[in-house]
């Protein structure tokens, strides 16, 4: 117990000191310290505001409050957008509109700028925020035509609303010259260089937004990169039809220096390029490349199948760094089945002398096709890769080793996807830095994305304090996702799917482990999700925890093994028992406090109840036996004192039937087949409420409270009103205590019987149990509970006591002769014929052996004449001769009844005058037969033969004894 106090112990001291984990609620959020200043105290408001999605020791995922109504409306029109988090803004265009709005509102329905675009062509627009003029806080705006060419500033996006895009200031708009049919199809900001420009042709624009002392203006420049003079021109013009055609991905770089970044531009093929660009309009080509050569055959060992369908998604190098860089690209795996797609995201030296591929990554939690284009995010420091999709946000470590380290590694540590439900799609991403306050991180590195018909979400990745030194195995990713859909997974607006593990394919060994883990830290209490001081919340939140758990797996992992399976569900089990015992020993101040004495004796006193039921949970079985031992001593200590021995008897029957009948029975009853599809038979598990100490302890308590019970009926005639009360209290619990004897000792047979080793076992469980059973069912009858006790021979199908009851039940009314006499001897015989008509010849049977057993010869043969066919069947196979003869005379077959009854004085071991008469009525039926023959005769003779043959032997038998008393 020490030991797993500790373990909370520590758990809770780690969730303060980090701030990463709690089980979530409806508000729940990161908890991020707070630094000084306007900017940290508006991100603290947001976030507290804020709804998690998920979260782990990896990341969290975040909903944020602001979401304008154009993302709650259920338009299925076109959408794209941008995030600027310099500003944290973000801008959505639609073929007519564009809207901005400050994300990291904390008002659920922020202030967003909306106004209309002028776009006869209908194409969509593209577009980006660029940084704020001076002295402003809203952000500048670009839009640009992409048929037309026509681009727009605003130093200020509220420019574009107050202006009405009718009056636009002076300078502030330009258009791109075009070639026929050639349109614009990538827009990226690089401030302070301003934006770049691609076209449908292969050719780049770069546009300055500023002059070169910073005023706001806009100047166009085509980026040839291949020199000046006609040669040069015509090789710039080549180059356009392959290395700059089909522009997939142009990011910004390092900052080189004022006015000046670095650019880098990717296109489908694989072909680079590497930019200086400036805002005055000045460019350089650093490096241009074509890699798809380079690429394919990096993996081409691994995946010869990739070069036909190759393509490559984006680009982005590593913050603050002006060589290393990441490059995601795509192939289909199975040309028969196209969604099935590996994504592969390669960390490469770019240098355009010493070009080298560093480590190639395929992505193994994610293999799903993506309606929208691929993105690589890489925030600052650059720690972790995001990669979004339409339906899917992919995180990963990067490859970061100094540079003149030159055995780099090539090993990802860690990569996990989060999935966004089948009917959300996510439209843009941006990323946001981590930064810190006097070393101490104040925003997480993560991404913005906005999602359609999930609002605004951040992603934050949570620094890895191990420094690497950890790998994070199979299983240990599997933990996250379980925990993820245990702990998340039930709040109803949640956007993310968390039931998508299985399409990975892990090993199902590191799945069951992950589950064992899973399911043993909720149970203990141990997870750091439900750090909980207040004892009965945290028993509920564990049961809600693992039911949530047990219905997760029935529709991800239905292929379990059982084992796991009844470990999850023993775990539900005994935490519905603690939580409902401790409600009870919690609600009843006047208990006799058996408990808490027998919960001190278990720890050595060192043990309250409150300490036992938050971190001993898992000896709860060996509670019930103690509790058990415990009553006997005290009843046997009070068996003077009527009222004490009836407190202590009652304590304990509630406690047992508690545990196994109010909470294990009831789960296994909601949960077993219906969630785990775990049939009756038990294989290698153990069921623990059918321990043999489990059974001795509710034997036990049925003989104490029955002997409690008949004291009790003694008295119950008289005036005190009380003792009826306590009777019927008692009674009930005695029905509860036979009804889980028997459930118990079924559960236990059927156990044994599952494995050849525990099969005489399970033969000496069903004698015991044939033996005793009609002990629990037939005292219920003298308790006033005859009903309940038909009720439960009807369940386990305890043909023999019902037949037993059913005699004894009529011999009782038949001692009376009023009404309610006569209706009750109705209802017993609508009862006896119903089950003659419902289990047919296995109860007749049954009640016709214990009729011959009990010397109830006489009724046998006239109590039941409606199913004279079962009693034919009955006797029929010879074995009951020695009665059958009187039915045969019934039947009037007097050469039947006199054959059997010769057979029987031939066989039996009867006293010689028992043979003399039974060959007497036996000859006797035969001559009243009047049926002549030959056989008969015979039979006749043969009698006669044994009667003189009984003559000679009673006479020899006089003989000898007169010698013996001479």
């Amino acid at each position: 117990m020490a030991q797993r106090r500790s373990v909370r112990l520590q758990a809770r001291r780690s969730r303060q000191a980090s701030g990463l984990l709690r089980f979530p609620d409806s508000s729940g959020t990161a908890i991020v310290p707070v630094g000084p200043g306007t900017m940290q105290q508006e991100q603290n408001r947001t976030r507290d505001s804020a709804m998690e999605y998920t979260k782990n020791a990896q990341y969290c995922a975040l909903k944020l409050p602001a979401v304008p109504n154009i993302l709650k409306s259920k338009n299925d029109g076109s959408f794209t957008g941008c995030i600027d988090s310099a500003t944290e803004s973000a801008l959505l265009l639609t073929p007519t509109s564009a809207y901005v709005w400050k994300y990291s509102s904390p008002d659920h329905l922020p202030t967003a700028i909306s106004f209309p675009i002028s776009n006869a062509s209908g194409a969509q627009p593209l577009g980006a925020l660029v940084s704020p003029c001076a002295g402003s806080a809203e952000p500048g705006l670009v839009l640009v035509n992409p048929t037309t060419g026509q681009l727009t500033y605003w130093d200020a996006v509220g420019g574009a609303l107050a202006e009405g895009l009718l009056h636009r200031k002076k300078g502030m708009e330009t258009t791109i010259p075009l070639y026929q049919s050639e349109t614009l199809e990538y827009l990226q900001n690089i401030e302070p260089a301003g934006v770049i420009l691609a076209t449908s042709t292969g050719r780049f624009v770069l546009v300055a937004l500023h002059d070169g002392v910073g005023r706001p203006g806009v100047a166009c420049t085509a980026m040839r990169g291949a020199g000046t003079g006609l040669w040069s021109n015509i090789v710039g013009f080549v180059k356009l039809g392959s290395t700059r055609r089909d522009v997939v991905a142009m990011k910004p770089g390092k900052l080189l220096g004022r006015g000046e970044r670095m650019v880098v531009t990717a296109n489908t093929r694989g072909a680079v390029t590497m930019w200086h660009c400036s805002r005055t309009g000045d460019y350089r080509l650093v490096l241009e490349m074509d890699l798809r050569e380079q690429l394919v055959t990096s993996i081409a060992g691994v995946y010869p199948q990739a070069e036909k369908t190759f393509r490559v998604h984006d680009i982005g190098m590593l913050p603050d760094d002006d060589t290393r860089g990441l490059l995601l690209s795509s192939f289909t795996y199975d040309e028969e089945d196209e969604e099935k797609i590996y994504y592969v995201l390669f960390t490469a030296y770019f240098d355009p002398v010493d070009f080298r591929i560093m480590s190639a990554h395929r992505i193994t939690c994610y293999t799903m096709h993506s309606t929208r284009p691929p993105r690589l995010l890489l925030p600052s420091p650059g720690y972790t890769a995001f990669i979004v999709l339409s339906n899917a946000v992919i995180l990963l470590d990067t490859v970061l080793k100094p540079k003149s380290d030159e055995n780099l590694s090539t090993t990802f540590k860690w990569e996990d996807v989060i999935r966004f439900k089948p009917e959300i799609e996510l439209m843009s991403a941006g990323t946001e830095d981590m930064s810190q306050i006097n070393g101490q991180v104040t925003r997480h590195a993560g991404i913005i994305v906005v999602a359609r018909g999930a609002g605004v979400i951040r992603i934050e990745k949570f620094e890895d304090e191990s420094g690497g030194s950890v790998v994070r195995s199979s299983a240990d990713v599997i933990k996250s996702k379980l925990e993820q859909a245990v702990y998340y997974g039930f709040i109803d607006e949640n956007p993310l799917d968390f039931g998508k593990v299985k399409e990975v394919g892990y090993d199902i060994n590191d799945i069951e482990t992950a589950i064992s883990v899973v399911s043993d830290e909720i149970f203990n209490g141990t997870s750091l999700y439900m750090q909980v001081d207040e004892t009965m919340t945290c028993l509920t939140l564990r049961c809600q925890a693992l039911g949530r758990l047990a219905e997760h797996l029935s529709v991800i992992f239905p292929s379990l093994s059982a084992e796991i399976r009844y470990q999850v569900l023993f775990k539900l089990e005994k935490c519905e028992a603690a939580k409902n015992i401790y409600g009870l020993w919690f609600a009843s101040a006047a208990r006799s406090g058996m408990l808490s004495e027998v919960i001190s004796d278990m720890t050595q006193g060192s043990g309250s109840v409150d300490s036992f039921f938050r971190d001993d949970v898992s000896k709860i079985d060996d509670l019930i036996t103690a509790f058990s031992n415990k009553c006997l001593v005290r009843a046997r200590t009070a068996s003077g004192h009527r009222n004490i021995m009836l407190q202590q008897v009652r304590e304990a029957n509630e406690f047992l039937l508690t545990v196994l009948s109010s909470s294990a029975n009831v789960i296994r009853s909601h949960y077993k087949e219906p969630v785990f599809k775990l049939s009756h038979a038990w294989g290698v598990t153990q069921p623990w409420t059918s321990t043999f100490d489990i059974l001795n302890s509710l034997s036990r308590q049925f003989e104490v409270t029955k002997t409690v019970c008949t004291s009790l009926w003694e008295v119950s005639d008289t005036a005190d009103g009380q003792v009826a009360i306590n009777l019927r209290e008692l009674c009930d619990q005695l029905v509860g205590l036979a009804e889980s004897l028997c459930r118990a000792y079924e559960e236990r047979i059927s156990f044994c019987e599952a494995t050849e080793s525990r099969r005489e076992q399970a033969e000496n469980l069903k004698r015991a149990y044939a033996e005793q059973r009609p002990g629990w069912l037939k005292p219920l009858l003298a308790f006033g509970c005859g009903e309940q006790a038909f009720q439960l021979g009807e369940r386990y199908r305890d043909f023999r006591t019902l037949a037993e009851m059913c005699r004894e039940e009529k011999v009782q009314l038949d001692k009376f002769s009023d009404e309610a006499s006569r209706v009750a001897q109705e209802n017993l015989a609508m009862r006896t014929k119903y089950y003659f008509d419902t289990y047919g010849y296995e109860f007749a049977q049954t009640l016709y052996q214990y009729y011959i057993d009990a010397g109830y010869t006489s009724e046998l043969f006239v109590a039941f004449p409606a199913y004279r066919e079962y009693l034919e069947r009955f006797l029929s196979d010879g074995k009951y001769d020695r009665v059958a003869w009187i039915h045969d005379i019934q039947e009037g077959d007097f050469i039947s009844a006199g054959m059997k009854l010769a057979n029987v004085a031939e066989k039996m071991e009867d006293p010689l005058s028992n043979k003399r008469l039974q060959l007497s009525i036996a000859k006797l039926c035969l001559i009243s037969a009047g049926v002549g023959g030959a056989q008969v005769e015979d039979d006749v003779t043969y009698i006669n033969e044994q009667l003189d043959r009984i003559d000679r032997l009673e006479e020899e038998d006089v003989a000898v004894n007169e010698v013996v008393e001479e």
